[in-house]
């Protein structure tokens, strides 16, 4: 349990949050994390490399729990956020563009042990997928394995019926994949699976995403919009205190509740993300 623990400790410290607040931690992400551990747990990794590493929240995450040699590469990251991350950890590095511009630089003195591809793979487009998917291969040292995680066709239906289709969002999606049809376009290009779970039950959809994130969202704004006066914020932030102290509870006994959902009955058919560790060939 040391990434859920520490990722509530970058939580609370407003590090991984964007959006949300600091006093209501998502304790939901328990069984993920805990998915995301045991893919670090089969590779024993000394390198790990984010690969659509956004704001960095999963990248701090593995620094903050000792993996310090890594690196993570973003489309147009935020320059200064990911500069003031190298600034602290000298032996990590960023790369702003796709993953097949940088192989050569990246392989240059090591291949990474653990890569992250976390709710990344269902924004590629098809052209570049096997591309992509190549480049994948020449970063991963022979014995590493791939985190990667994406919606499941299954339970989310295709990506062009979703709000987050890209020809309705920039960056969206292009393509939502089942189980068996990613398992053989991995094998085609290498890989192979080691493990596979599914995520988030409809149960969790159903009730503890229907309460921490809008409760979560709203308090963040609350305490932190420019567009209020920093002494209502203050007021605020004073009086609520109580109200937040007593939603905490909930929050934390539906997310129990979820968590032992999901390591039970969570399968195909009822688990929105897919998760599955790869290694080569």
């Amino acid at each position: 349990m040391y990434l859920y623990q520490n990722y509530m400790r970058l939580w609370r410290e407003g590090l991984v949050n964007a959006g949300f607040s600091p006093r209501l931690p998502d304790v939901g992400i328990r069984y993920w994390l805990e998915q995301m551990e045991r893919a670090i747990d089969t590779s024993k990794p000394k390198t790990f490399l984010d690969i659509g590493a956004g704001d960095g929240r999963l990248s701090l995450l593995m620094l903050r729990s000792g993996y310090l040699n890594g690196a993570a590469i973003e489309v147009q990251g935020n320059a200064k956020s990911w500069q003031a991350i190298t600034d602290t950890y000298g032996s990590f590095h960023f790369y702003d563009g796709l993953l097949q511009e940088h192989v050569a630089a990246m392989t240059r003195n090591q291949k990474f042990d653990f890569v992250l591809l976390s709710e990344v793979f269902e924004h590629i487009p098809l052209p570049d997928v096997s591309a992509f998917l190549q480049a994948l291969h020449a970063v991963l040292s022979d014995d590493g394995c791939v985190f990667l995680t994406t919606p499941n066709f299954d339970v989310q239906g295709p990506a062009e019926q979703s709000a987050v289709w890209h020809e309705r969002e920039p960056y969206g999606h292009y393509k939502h994949y089942r189980y068996q049809e990613l398992e053989a376009l991995l094998k085609a290009h290498g890989f192979s699976m080691v493990w596979h779970a599914f995520e988030c039950h409809k149960f969790k959809s159903k009730l503890y995403n229907k309460w921490f994130y809008p409760l979560s969202r709203l308090d963040a704004k609350l305490l932190s919009s420019k567009k209020l006066p920093s002494a209502v914020r203050a007021i605020y932030r004073y009086l609520s205190a109580p109200f937040i102290s007593l939603v905490r509870g909930p929050l934390y006994g539906m997310a129990c509740a979820v968590h032992q959902v999901e390591k039970r009955w969570t399968d195909q058919q009822s688990g929105a993300t897919m998760m599955m560790c790869i290694k080569k060939d």
